[in-house]
């Protein structure tokens, strides 16, 4: 069988992802079944496994784009001598997706325990943000901007936490005002990274100064 030119190779499988992500998002994981993405994609199902061999593979392939993106834009960030904290708040206030968005990623949460393969794809998601996030933060702590006392690891966890709380805010109440939420955690993630326990008791003006240092 004649092998598909690379560029086009990943050109379709870029075009089938699209489709699936669409799916998805309209019939949810466990009801987008891969004839639906087939038939969103225009292709058939033997075309399809010419691509992914399986629905997990695909939701595999999502995870890995995304985090290809956020590492991107993180270290286009770093390269650039920007700022750690604003790279960090910008990502904690730009959660893409919206409601079906943020409804299809607790979906993949509750799967992964249910079905061991989507199990290894969030587990595996979640170590490399967590490294890249510690990697980052490292950066800062190497020029003073993060308060060195800080565990990386730790604090990339949390950060991650945070971002799962500006999705579940706005599935939980529609009607709460979600950027005024988001506020308040940005706020907590400067005083997570840039207040020391001790600090805080004595300075307690310091995450407001820090705020303010790192949207300037």
């Amino acid at each position: 069988m004649r092998k598909l030119d690379p560029e086009k190779h990943e050109k379709k499988r870029q075009e089938i992802l699209g489709a699936a992500m669409r799916c998805f998002l309209r019939s949810g994981l466990k009801g987008a079944s891969t004839a639906e993405i087939c038939a969103e994609a225009g292709i058939s199902p033997g075309h399809l496994y010419h691509y992914f061999e399986s629905k997990d593979a695909i939701i595999a392939a999502l995870a890995e784009g995304r985090l290809e993106k956020i590492s991107e834009r993180l270290k286009d960030i770093v390269s650039g001598g920007r700022s750690v904290v604003a790279a960090l708040l910008s990502e904690l206030g730009g959660q893409p997706g919206g409601p079906a968005g943020f409804a299809l990623f607790f979906e993949i949460l509750a799967e992964s325990r249910r079905n061991p393969e989507v199990g290894k794809i969030v587990h595996g998601h979640n170590r490399s943000m967590r490294g890249l996030l510690a990697e980052v933060l490292r950066y800062g702590q190497s020029r003073g901007e993060i308060q060195s006392q800080l565990d990386p690891e730790v604090a990339g966890a949390a950060i991650i936490g945070l971002t799962h709380a500006v999705k579940a805010v706005a599935l939980q109440d529609p009607k709460q005002d979600a950027s005024k939420v988001t506020a308040l955690l940005q706020q907590l993630l400067v005083r997570l990274l840039t207040t020391s326990l001790e600090d805080a008791r004595k300075e307690p003006g310091r995450t407001k100064k820090a705020l303010a240092r790192s949207r300037a």
